[in-house]
Formats: structure tokens, C-alpha cells, sequence
């Protein structure tokens, strides 16, 4: 028996579910993967495999990479100053954000190592900070 299109999404909607089941972030490669077979295997067209997605997603709060990329990079020139540097401080609040928003499925250094990506993409600059001696160290040792 041939499905209709609505069985076609409905079965697709639940393969996303099934993906997303125990998470709260789903990276971008994932996203392409579920994209990919929405594509091929169920033979939706982009929009309505993307639309699939995120409406899974939406009834699960699950957050998807490049939706929480932009929401950080938003709070990252909200936290910058006129000179667009950002500080220690607020560096370490926003990669926490990332973090929480993730679901903590990242750890703290890959929070950091996103963060400082999403900074250079933005042109954002690190502030010097330290007491006697500032410094932009603590920006230069997350590795990128």
C-alpha cells in the first residue's frame, strides 16, 4: 500500500523524534544526517524536511547548533563593549549559557572553544584582563 505525503512526514517526523529522544542540542552534523534521509529516504523536498525538523525539535526544546550559534552571538555583541572587546568575565557567562542551552552534552572547553569561534566570526576582540599585568592570555589558550 503507498503511503500519502502526510505518512510520509508523519514516519519522518518520528525518526527525528526517535534522534532527539534524552537530548537538549543536536549539532550540525546531526541535523544534515536527519535532512539527508528526509531527502532521500522519504523523498520530502528541503523545505518540508526542514520544517519536519524543527518542529520536532520545537515540541521537544531540543536546540539545534546553528540556532543556539546565533542567540550566542547575540548575547556576545550584547556583553561587548563600544570597542566590540569582550571580557573575561563575560566570555566565561556566555560560554556558561552555551553550555546550559546544550543540555551539558558539551563540556566546559568546547563551550569555550565555540565561543572563542563564534567571537572571531563576529570580529568581536578579547579585553585584557588580569590585575597587575593585563593581558589577553586567557583568550589565547582555548584552543581553536
Amino acid at each position: 500500500m503507498p503511503m500519502n505525503e502526510n505518512d510520509t512526514r508523519l514516519r519522518f517526523g518520528e525518526l527525528v523524534r526517535l534522534h532527539t529522544n534524552g537530548r537538549r542540542f543536536l549539532d550540525r552534523d546531526t541535523e544534515r544526517k536527519l535532512m539527508e534521509e528526509g531527502l532521500t529516504r522519504y523523498n520530502l523536498s528541503f523545505d518540508e524536511a526542514r520544517g519536519v525538523v524543527r518542529a520536532a525539535v520545537a515540541d521537544t526544546d531540543v536546540a539545534l547548533e546553528h540556532d543556539l550559534a546565533g542567540t550566542s552571538t547575540e548575547l556576545l555583541r550584547t556583553l561587548a563593549d563600544r570597542r566590540g572587546q569582550v571580557g573575561r568575565d563575560d566570555f566565561e557567562k556566555a560560554a556558561a549559557f552555551y553550555r546550559a542551552r546544550a543540555g551539558k552534552r558539551i563540556t566546559i572547553a568546547e563551550a569555550r572553544q565555540r565561543m572563542k569561534a563564534l567571537m572571531e566570526e563576529s570580529d568581536l576582540q578579547p579585553a585584557r584582563s588580569g590585575r597587575l599585568i593585563r593581558t589577553r592570555r586567557w583568550y589565547r589558550q582555548i584552543e581553536a
